[in-house]
């Protein structure tokens, strides 16, 4: 199976959106949530409807619609395919349609379950499968949803190999164990086929014979040029021998010398570091000199006092700037009083009638008005006069403080300076003292590494003719390899044509035996009716196991080989348990799949999706969906290096089509196409 083209109408974010599947690796790339892992779920429903557990119609059907639908095109070994479902909104709840599938341009009409019968046989899979409502076999080998994987490999070990009892279709042996009893009564015509069998085993006893002394007189060569061949052999492991030896020797030399140039680094490095601490003990000497003659017979005077002085005068600038405040406040309110007084007074002289009654205002009463404001007037600029001198007086006090106060400050900042000159004094006497120290160690170092070369050396000395020796060694063992090879081609000439000739023989005796035992046994089949109703049914068992072992051997090398691809840490390695459980081991401790990172989970998740499709594409035959993969955010957690290397992967995997859904802008670089999702107000689009 292999996909053409995809529309979505009213699928959760799409309105009505036509999507084209070209050969080769696709990516559809965006956002999270713009709506890419839909196209995937679009396609499974398109082939296999919506089921209630994994994939509801509710929540493919988008919100306010009460139609939508889903037509997928794709093309199945040389035809064209296209199926259409259909979801509709009714009084309770969101249901499927009739649909349709047009198949070389005939067009039927199906029911939700009779499409879904028909999709399983045009991919070839298990018919049992359909009444159980399971896609198993599309959900391991072409499309797992994002956490489908991770979760199978988290579940209940039973449920997990039941589930995989189903993908590879082990359950047929209870239908070949209903199915014996039809072979007995297949072993009547078995008894008249024996007799034209066996008609001719007097012929192949013959042919039998003259091969069998072609073997024998080919026996007798290679019995002449095997000791030849044998001491040729142990001419070449003698001399290999003896070149591991001088290998051993000239290894020897080199680590020689390479501990030679280690040590005259660290020569060099401990005679550069005694010159640097020589020039940085005569700059300490320089600045302890200067500090010292700086402090000279200065002392730190006790600065409790001076801090008593700065609390004192902070409480005393608090105190009158609070009484300043007082002022402020009596001057403004004598200030309004004042004000409100001449208003009065401007009002009243203005005034000729009352505005109540409209009768004329007597002079005598304005009079009697206008002399009791002055009076307030004068009492308020009065108070105003005393308390602005009050005023004037804080200020002052203010200005005195606040000079005290800086005086005080500079006092501070010149015993902080001393103390700090103080302490740089000490501090570089300090590192003066351990530098010396660590002077007296570099010139015991420097000792002992001129004692450790001098020994080196006189060994190297002692060793100056092995290389040349090498050479020698190499060269003979060269000619003996040649001698070997020469013998060993002529003897296995005669141990293939041999070989040729027992092979034949062995398809005769095998022959014979077979038509031999079928002329002495005819009986037997009598027989095999008992056999087969006592004992077989549990032969079904038996080979149950064998099937599931040769699933698992595969299953487990390819497990293993795409996890180290992905992982290229010896520390870390995977494995199937005898359950198909995934084993994980860190250091050679097996440790739990939720302990590993992000990306290790992946990883893991990845290996047995991709070794489960290979293994079910190999064991279950006759399914047609071995050429298409879909990976729905693969790399999730994954490193630039280990992107890389899903990029090798899929180049392995040799799929004709590869649909990625990833929002990984390094995977756009090793597809063959990119389409991007976007989504804006909750509407979904290909760009």
């Amino acid at each position: 199976m292999l996909l053409k083209s995809i529309k979505l109408n009213n699928i959760r974010s799409y309105l009505n959106q036509s999507i084209d599947f070209p050969l080769g690796s696709l990516l559809l790339s965006g956002d999270i949530g713009s709506g890419k892992s839909t196209i995937l779920l679009a396609i499974e429903f398109a082939l296999f409807g919506s089921k209630p557990s994994e994939l509801p119609a509710s929540s493919l059907l988008r919100h306010g619609k009460k139609e939508g639908f889903v037509e997928l095109k794709f093309d199945m070994e040389g035809k064209e395919i296209i199926i259409k479902r259909t979801l509709k909104k009714g009084k309770d709840a969101i249901k499927q349609e009739t649909g349709y599938i047009i198949t070389d341009e005939m067009k039927k009409e199906l029911s939700p379950v009779e499409m879904k019968a028909e999709v399983f046989d045009l991919l070839g899979y298990p018919k049992d499968l359909v009444s159980k409502g399971k896609d198993l076999i599309y959900r391991y080998t072409v499309y797992t949803p994002q956490e489908e994987m991770k979760r199978i490999l988290m579940e209940d070990r039973d449920m997990r190999l039941n589930t995989l009892r189903k993908v590879f279709n082990i359950d047929r042996y209870k239908r070949i164990k209903e199915n014996s009893s039809v072979f007995i009564r297949a072993l009547k015509e078995k008894k008249r086929e024996i007799e034209g069998f066996i008609s001719d085993l007097e012929e192949k006893k013959k042919e039998k014979g003259g091969i069998d002394r072609e073997i024998s007189s080919l026996d007798e060569k290679i019995k002449e040029i095997a000791p030849k061949a044998e001491k040729a052999k142990k001419s070449v492991k003698e001399k290999k021998e003896n070149i591991l030896a001088f290998e051993k020797k000239t290894s020897e030399l080199n680590r020689l010398k390479s501990s030679l140039d280690v040590l005259e680094a660290e020569l060099r490095n401990l005679v550069n570091e005694r010159a640097r601490n020589n020039d940085i003990i005569g700059k300490l000497t320089k600045q302890i000199e200067i500090l010292e003659n700086e402090l000279g017979k200065e002392t730190i005077k006790e600065d409790k006092t001076i801090r008593e002085k700065s609390n004192n005068i902070k409480k005393n600038m608090e105190k009158a700037n609070e009484e300043l405040d007082e002022i402020k406040k009596k001057i403004n309110e004598f200030q309004f009083n004042k004000n409100i007084s001449g208003d009065i007074i401007k009002k009243i002289s203005e005034i000729e009638k009352c505005p109540l009654c409209l009768q004329d205002v007597e002079h005598e009463h304005k009079s009697s008005i206008t002399e009791r404001e002055n009076k307030s007037l004068r009492e308020a600029e009065e108070n105003i006069g005393i308390y602005s001198e009050k005023e004037k007086e804080l200020r002052a006090k203010l200005e005195t403080f606040e000079k005290e106060k800086e005086e005080l400050r500079k006092l501070e900042n010149k015993i902080e300076l001393l103390k700090l000159k103080i302490y740089n004094l000490k501090d570089k006497k300090e590192e003066k003292e351990n530098i010396g120290k660590r002077q007296e160690q570099i010139k015991k170092n420097i000792g002992q590494i001129n004692i450790k070369k001098s020994e080196i050396n006189e060994k190297i000395n002692g060793m100056k003719d092995i290389e040349e020796q090498y050479k020698k060694a190499k060269s003979d063992l060269d000619s003996s390899r040649e001698e070997e090879k020469k013998l060993d081609l002529e003897k296995n000439s005669l141990e293939k044509e041999k070989e040729s000739l027992s092979r034949i023989i062995a398809a005769l005796e095998k022959e014979i035996r077979k038509k031999t035992e079928a002329k002495e046994k005819l009986g037997y089949f009598m027989e095999m009716q008992n056999w087969l109703e006592g004992y077989f049914v549990n032969l079904m068992g038996t080979m149950e196991k064998h099937v599931m072992l040769q699933v698992h051997r595969e299953f487990d090398e390819l497990f293993k080989e795409w996890f180290n691809i992905l992982i290229e840490d010896e520390a870390i390695s995977v494995r199937l348990d005898d359950e198909f459980t995934p084993v994980v081991e860190q250091n050679g401790y097996e440790t739990s799949i939720e302990s590993l990172s992000g990306g290790e989970k992946t990883s893991v998740a990845l290996s047995y999706r991709l070794a489960l499709n290979k293994v079910i594409n190999d064991v279950v035959s006759g399914i047609k969906t071995k050429d298409i993969l879909m990976l729905d955010e693969p790399t999730d957690g994954f490193s630039s290096e280990q992107l890389d290397k899903v990029r090798d992967i899929l180049n392995q995997l040799n799929m004709k089509q590869i649909v990625i859904v990833s929002h990984e802008s390094k995977i756009e670089s090793f597809v063959d196409k990119v389409i991007r999702v976007e989504k804006r107000e909750h509407v979904s689009t290909i760009a």
